[in-house]
């Protein structure tokens, strides 16, 4: 009990030095509950039930989360023993045994994990409401669903986040056994062996890098993209080890060189400690880079998925509602249920009334034969002039217009050859029209004839019609569109006997399920971004802070020789933005290259992309750079003791 009462102690006396680790414990234990909580929720999958499924969605999350928290423990676990060394050599001089110098860090871990635990679930529980909400209005659906606390998903927190404490102590209990008592007072004073750069190396990081970058690009001109993006992230992560450890090596030096800025203030002071760290900093700044660059990567690639959606659903569901049974009694029941709600009112209407004809078998090899959707020009544009596009000009008997999506890389015939009552039937292209003309999400292939021309191929063959609708509050329709599929049920009959969502087209339906799954993407990777950006800004804090902490005594002697606490302070800031600011400069180079791609493809701007992912990323990256500056400052003008941390 003695023991647990000096670690409570020890804790309570290095509140500051522990609250940014125990902050990002808390909002990783925060984040995972919510996401388990989601996952766990049976309200959502029923709600969102679209492409896929919600709580697939969210497990994964979980499990990167899950994956991410053991590494960042485990790595800032052990920057509090490297610089607790020397207090535990102090314990054993004392006579303390190490038995129970292993249990008293036992303790401490162990309290630091409870306390963080039992706090992060309960601002998990909380936020998981917030989470919630932040979900539906990504997604744009104005549902209900009720709050919900998942003891299943707390369950699953504590199991996760015990597990890994236990270990993390038992790890802090074994260290006393690793070290020699000379070697524990000795730690923090171990000098570092000064960093010679290989200019081999510095060219190569370089080459690597921009050979990723041009080999990712190749994408774009038809290279394959599983094979193009291994090949990258191999190159451009090893050349960025290389750059880190080598080539920021030169730019230091040649920095140095440079008599005029070098002499400047404090600059000698704060260029050579960077030129004197770059050994051990490179692994870490590389780290931080990588990993920014996938979590940038990342969100851009789901912000670029949630801009396209909408575009998607416009020319997925160019109309409100397309029902396909052809069925009076069915078209009435549904325009009086339509005029019976509130909500919505009808906007416009029209049929896509069409025959369906195969074209002739030629004598090529091929024993496909393409089928087409043949309308007359006058219903084309009348659909046109619902949807607002301009109308297309009279056409020839011998003519046709090919309307065809140009996204499905459909390539309009300059000939084609109607089987008509096995008669052929030659028509002549005219032109061609990008539009869809009724919801399907399955390419259409419509050939506009003339009026006369229709009139002549409706004999003998069964002509068909979809019905077409424009209603308003067409996002906001879960009601109405329900009480549509319920009646379809039941004229869903005969040649007509499918499920009622394939007799229905609904733009809500195709709504729901597009922006279900990108809404659900960036909201993944918002706030699994915001896990990544936390704990990775909590190393580098740590890790500097433990270099300001050697650096103590020697920015000491300054003041001890005069030197002004303003130019003190601006060498601190510099040296610290220097790790803070190159590895968030390159990973953002990185994950702008990786995004073009992917713009390009999709069609999306990138500048319009990088704004919404690199803007706020940096924000937060901003305010752990003036945090860790100002403790850094602290630490070296001995303004907070020296064993804050």
């Amino acid at each position: 009990m003695v023991l647990f009462n000096i670690a409570k102690k020890n804790i309570e006396k290095n509140l500051k030095g522990y609250f940014l680790y125990f902050f990002s414990i808390v909002f990783t234990v925060c984040i995972y509950y919510s996401f388990k909580n989601l996952q766990y929720n049976p309200a959502i999958d029923s709600a969102l039930a679209g492409s896929s499924k919600a709580s697939t969605a969210f497990n994964s999350a979980s499990v990167v989360i899950a994956l991410f928290s053991v590494l960042f423990i485990w790595y800032s676990n052990s920057f509090f023993i490297k610089k607790r060394k020397k207090e535990i050599g102090l314990y054993a001089l004392l006579g303390i045994e190490n038995r129970e110098i292993g249990i008293l860090l036992f303790f401490e871990t162990l309290i630091i994990g409870a306390v963080s635990l039992i706090i992060g679930i309960v601002f998990g529980i909380i936020f998981s409401k917030l989470m919630l909400g932040i979900l539906l209005k990504i997604i744009g659906l104005n549902l209900s669903i009720p709050f919900y606390v998942s003891f299943k998903g707390i369950f699953d927190t504590l199991v996760l986040f015990i597990f890994v404490f236990l270990v993390i102590a038992y790890q802090s209990n074994r260290i006393i056994y690793k070290f020699k008592l000379i070697d524990l007072f000795k730690a923090s004073s171990v000098s570092e062996k000064a960093k010679k750069g290989s200019k081999l190396l510095a060219i190569t990081s370089i080459v690597l890098i921009g050979f990723g970058y041009v080999n990712y690009i190749s994408v774009l001109k038809g290279m394959d993209i599983v094979v193009s993006a291994m090949i990258t992230l191999f190159t451009v992560v090893l050349g960025t080890f290389l750059f880190f450890s080598s080539f920021m090596y030169f730019v230091i030096r040649k920095k140095k060189n440079q008599e005029s800025n070098y002499y400047k203030g404090l600059n000698m002071i704060s260029t050579s400690q960077l030129l004197y760290r770059i050994k051990s900093n490179a692994k870490m700044l590389s780290i931080i880079s990588i990993l920014s660059a996938t979590t940038l990567t990342a969100i851009g690639i789901s912000m670029t998925t949630y801009f396209m959606s909408s575009e998607n659903v416009d020319s997925i569901a160019p109309f409100s509602y397309t029902l396909k049974i052809d069925n009076k009694d069915y078209i009435k029941e549904f325009e009086e249920t339509l005029s019976n709600s509130s909500n919505h009112k009808l906007l416009d209407k029209s049929k896509f009334t069409y025959i369906t004809l195969p074209e002739v078998k030629n004598n090529s090899n091929s024993d496909y034969l393409e089928e087409y959707e043949i309308i007359s020009l006058s219903n084309l544009n009348q659909l046109l002039k619902i949807k607002g596009v301009k109308e297309a000009s009279n056409i020839k008997d011998s003519e046709f217009i090919h309307v065809y999506p140009k996204y499905n890389d459909y390539r309009a015939k300059s000939v084609v050859d109607i089987d008509h009552n096995g008669t052929t039937f030659k028509l002549n292209l005219n032109s061609s029209i990008d539009e869809k003309l009724y919801n399907t999400e399955i390419p259409q292939n419509t050939i506009v004839v003339s009026d006369s021309t229709f009139e002549s191929l409706k004999s003998n063959n069964k002509v068909n019609n979809y019905y077409l609708y424009d209603i308003s509050n067409e996002k906001d329709s879960e009601y109405f569109n329900n009480k549509v599929l319920k009646l379809t049920e039941k004229y869903a009959v005969g040649e007509y006997e499918k499920p009622s969502n394939s007799l229905v087209n609904s733009y809500y339906s195709t709504f729901k399920d597009i922006f279900t799954t990108s809404g659900i993407m960036v909201f993944i990777g918002v706030f699994v971004g915001l896990v990544f950006l936390v704990c990775t800004g909590s190393v580098i804090f740590f890790k500097l802070l433990s270099e300001a902490q050697d650096e103590a005594p020697r920015y000491n002697v300054l003041d001890k020789i005069g030197v002004d606490t303003s130019d003190v302070k601006s060498s601190v800031y510099n040296q610290v933005g220097f790790n803070f600011f190159v590895p968030l400069l390159i990973g953002s180079i990185h994950s702008i290259v990786a995004n073009y791609v992917v713009c390009k493809m999709f069609g999306q701007n990138l500048i319009f992309v990088m704004a919404w992912t690199l803007i706020p990323y940096s924000i937060i990256y901003v305010v752990y750079y003036l945090l860790t500056s100002k403790f850094y400052f602290d630490i070296v003008t001995k303004k907070i003791k020296e064993n804050l941390i």
